[in-house]
C-alpha cells in the first residue's frame, strides 16, 4: 500500500494519508509514539473501504514544536486537521493519552467529529502514590539523552501477545525523535497533561463512542474493570481483547479492525 505524506507545514499535524473514499477516519497514536504506529490498523480500515489519515500528535514525529502540550492543545489541532482535510465529518480512533483529546474535540464540535474509539485510554491523571511516583519518574528520564534508551525498555515491555517482526525499525523511529530535545519535551509534557475538563466533557459526549483494552495492559491496576467503567461513562461499546497489552490494535489488528469496521458502520 502506497501512503500519501501530508506536505511540509510549520503549523499543522503531519500525517500520512491511506487513500480511500468512504468515511474519513483520522488516527493519532500515543504520547512518546509516531503516527506509523497505526500502520496494520489504517491498512485494515483502508481495505474496508475507508478514507484514513494518521497523523503525529503536536511535537512527536514529524510535527511542528509547540509551545504547550494538553489536551484542549491536541483537540484543537485534530480540529484544524480534520477541517484542513476537507473530507466531512471524521471517526478518530486515539490510543492512549490521546483519546481525552479526541473526546474533547467531539464535545465542542460534534460537527467534525462524529464518533470516537479509544484504545487503551488514560482519560484522567493518576494521582495514587503510584501515579505520582511514575510522573516524578517521566519528569526525570525524559529530559535528557537517556530518555530514548529508557522509553525504549518501557515500550517493549507493553507488548504481551508478542511483538510484531517490524518493531526494531518502529522504536528507531522513536529514539530518532526523542534525540531532540525540543520533541523530548513535547512527549514529557504530553505524558504529564492534565485532564481537567475531560471528565465533564466524557458525561455529554454528543456522539458515538467504543473503549477498546488489552486484558493484560499493566497499563491499569485492571483493565477489564476500567473498560466497563469508561464504557458506561461514556455510554459506548466495549471491546476486549484477551491477553493483549498496551497496543492490542497492533498485537491483534485483526480482531481490533474488525470490531473498529463494524463500529464505524453502524455510524452510517
Amino acid at each position: 500500500m502506497v501512503l500519501h505524506p501530508s506536505p511540509p507545514d510549520t503549523t499543522r499535524l503531519a500525517y500520512d494519508d491511506f487513500g480511500g473514499d468512504g468515511r474519513l477516519v483520522v488516527l493519532l497514536p500515543g504520547a512518546g509514539d509516531v503516527r506509523s504506529e497505526h500502520r496494520f490498523l489504517g491498512a485494515h480500515l483502508r481495505h474496508a473501504g475507508y478514507r484514513v489519515v494518521s497523523a503525529d500528535l503536536p511535537g512527536h514525529g514529524q510535527s511542528p514544536v509547540a509551545d504547550r502540550y494538553g489536551v484542549e492543545e491536541t483537540s484543537s489541532a485534530l480540529v484544524d486537521l480534520v477541517s484542513t482535510l476537507q473530507a466531512g465529518s471524521a471517526a478518530v480512533i486515539a490510543v492512549s493519552f490521546a483519546p481525552a483529546a479526541a473526546v474533547w474535540a467531539a464535545s465542542d464540535r460534534p460537527d467534525l467529529i462524529a464518533g470516537v474509539v479509544a484504545i487503551s485510554p488514560h482519560m484522567a491523571s493518576d494521582t495514587s502514590i503510584k501515579g505520582r511516583i511514575m510522573a516524578a519518574s517521566i519528569r526525570l528520564l525524559m529530559r535528557g539523552p537517556w530518555a530514548a534508551p529508557v522509553w525504549e525498555r518501557l515500550y517493549r515491555s507493553w507488548y504481551k501477545l508478542g511483538t510484531p517482526p517490524d518493531l526494531d525499525g518502529e522504536i528507531a523511529k522513536i529514539r530518532k525523535m526523542l534525540s531532540d530535545p525540543q520533541r523530548r519535551r513535547a512527549a514529557r509534557q504530553t505524558l504529564l497533561a492534565h485532564r481537567h475538563g475531560v471528565e465533564e466533557r466524557m458525561g455529554r459526549l454528543p456522539v458515538p463512542a467504543m473503549v477498546v483494552f488489552g486484558t493484560a495492559d499493566d497499563h491499569f491496576d485492571d483493565p477489564a474493570h476500567e473498560a466497563t467503567r469508561l464504557a458506561g461513562q461514556l455510554s459506548a461499546e466495549k471491546v476486549l481483547v484477551d491477553g493483549a497489552g498496551h497496543y492490542p490494535h497492533v498485537e491483534s489488528p485483526q480482531i481490533v479492525g474488525d470490531a473498529v469496521a463494524s463500529f464505524l458502520a453502524r455510524l452510517g
